[in-house]
């Protein structure tokens, strides 16, 4: 355990009464997480309280102090490999960014949401689904897709600018 964790205003949830499930991450190792937890802005409400920075504003550069309790963390997350994160950034970059589903049931139901006008085209409704649904069961890749491809990009950069490697 952790003597203080991290999390974004955005991963607080709504209604913070009770047992609640938050992605949190250790200030120490830095690993991301999800658990299951209670949430309190007062120790005195919480059995066993760790310290909690919730991060808000949009540069998240303003600092709010909670407390939380861990019930139980999912640590059985298999670690994002970096290689192979990198090998797939760079595959998307030089392939077709075409995804099949190959499923006449998703067919018909994404056409019939696009139809109904709740979606533009399959494309964004596609793409609005897989991120919703990547944010909501593998934050923690999300995270480290932004990272690995920011540093790609800075990488590429610095080889347009400067002609050498900054790693």
């Amino acid at each position: 355990m952790s003597s203080q964790y991290i999390t974004s205003e955005d991963h607080l949830p709504a209604d913070t009464d009770g047992e609640v499930t938050i992605q949190v991450t250790n200030q120490e190792t830095k690993e991301i997480f999800q658990t299951r937890a209670r949430l309190s802005q007062d120790s005195d409400e919480l059995d066993d309280p760790i310290p909690l920075t919730v991060l808000r504003g949009p540069h998240e550069n303003t600092e709010e102090q909670w407390y939380i309790e861990v019930i139980e963390a999912d640590f059985d997350i298999t670690p994002i490999d970096d290689q192979i994160l990198d090998q797939c950034i760079e595959e998307s970059r030089t392939k077709t960014d075409v995804v099949t589903v190959r499923s006449e049931d998703v067919r018909a139901l994404v056409t019939y949401l696009v139809e109904t006008g709740e979606y533009d085209s399959v494309s964004e409704a596609v793409r609005t689904f897989v991120r919703q649904y990547l944010a909501e069961t593998r934050p923690e890749l999300l995270e480290q897709y932004v990272q690995r491809r920011t540093a790609l990009e800075q990488e590429d950069l610095s080889r347009q600018l400067i002609g050498r490697d900054e790693t």
